[in-house]
């Protein structure tokens, strides 16, 4: 039951979406960051990245159920 609930969210996430996913790893999200950086410079246009630390969303899980 499972395997099928995660093949079903799987298919309704985006392919950027990386976390808590098989096969995708802090690498790729490293690496793919790395390519745009890289074709910002190479066109020469501005690029804003924004990062989000959602740490505190969730303060209210209990971490040894996880």
């Amino acid at each position: 039951m499972l395997n099928r609930m995660e093949d079903a969210v799987d298919t309704q996430l985006r392919d950027q979406q990386a976390g808590f996913r098989n096969d995708r790893s802090c690498a790729d999200q490293t690496a793919t960051i790395r390519i745009i950086v890289e074709q910002s410079v190479e066109w020469n246009s501005s690029l804003y990245i924004n990062f989000i630390d959602y740490e505190k969303a969730f303060d209210s899980v209990d971490r040894r159920t996880l």
